[in-house]
């Protein structure tokens, strides 16, 4: 597997058609914080793969011409970044999906936690492997207003093939006195960035893995009357912060990436984000 840094090279090819979509997949993030992932690209195809922290400002980390349909590559720097974000930009088109990966640190005690990605592999039993006894996580129903209990009992989950999805949200228990980090990885969903809200108490997260305050950055359909409760992991308790006559009455909610929080909603709504487009000539010309 070869590493890269600011340029690069394309290696372990497979021979394929020239009509070859560009396409990001098989997103793996090793334990010493590299990060593996596959490019799809048609053979002589000129490409630039870029990777961002914030989807909006892009760097290039390699570039080329495809050799064949799927090469591997692995980012020797992705240990610098507790998240980080890729995207192809090959020939004149666009890769049609954006790739990277989420880790959140788990304190001792209970974190209220989001998952960005969408992945097969973004499963309970694989995303939180080896926790010990009496680990939970702990998502909302919202039509029967309970909480779902998954625990680890005689060292297995209970319900192992459970999914956190982009935009629920997760209470999380950490029976160890130490602090661990778990990380998510796969596609950011492209198609469908909204999410519904509905009336009363829901537990939600961003549909984009950004950070930022609620409203004014991460664009939050909030209204008269709402309040979110954010949880203090330190202090491991609530801050609420109630919405009223169009402002804070307890200052604004501040969003990490990977972080989830409850919503006590006055009329259901619906959540939307939006990123910007790619200029693929421009792209490729920078790089």
């Amino acid at each position: 597997m070869k590493r890269f840094g600011v340029r690069g090279s394309l290696f372990a090819a497979k021979k394929s058609p020239q009509s070859v979509p560009p396409l990001l997949k098989d997103a793996v993030r090793q334990p010493n914080g590299t990060f593996n992932f596959k490019a799809q690209l048609a053979k002589g195809t000129p490409f630039v793969v870029q990777a961002s922290t914030d989807l909006e400002n892009w760097s290039p980390v390699l570039n080329g011409i495809a050799t064949g349909e799927l090469t591997s590559y692995a980012d020797g720097h992705a240990s610098r970044f507790s998240y980080r974000f890729y995207r192809l930009v090959g020939g004149q088109a666009q890769c049609s999906n954006v790739l990277g990966y989420v880790s959140i640190t788990l304190p001792p005690g209970f974190s209220m936690i989001a998952n960005p990605l969408d992945a097969p592999t973004n499963t309970v039993g694989k995303v939180f492997k080896d926790w010990p006894d009496g680990a939970t996580l702990n998502k909302f129903d919202t039509a029967l207003f309970r909480l779902v209990e998954n625990a680890v009992k005689f060292s297995q989950w209970t319900n192992a093939s459970e999914r956190l999805m982009p935009g629920e949200g997760a209470i999380f228990f950490n029976p160890t006195s130490d602090y661990r980090s778990v990380c998510f990885t796969g596609e950011m969903p492209q198609v469908n960035l909204s999410i519904a809200i509905p009336a009363g108490f829901s537990m939600r997260s961003s549909p984009v893995p950004q950070p930022g305050s609620l409203v004014e950055d991460l664009e939050f359909p909030i209204a008269n009357g709402d309040v979110v409760h954010l949880f203090d992991r330190d202090k491991q308790q609530y801050v609420l912060h109630p919405y009223e006559n169009g402002k804070w009455t307890a200052g604004t909610p501040m969003i990490s990436v990977g972080e989830a929080f409850w919503i006590a909603k006055t009329e259901p709504g619906t959540w939307t984000r939006k990123l910007p487009p790619v200029d693929v000539a421009a792209s490729l010309d920078r790089n």
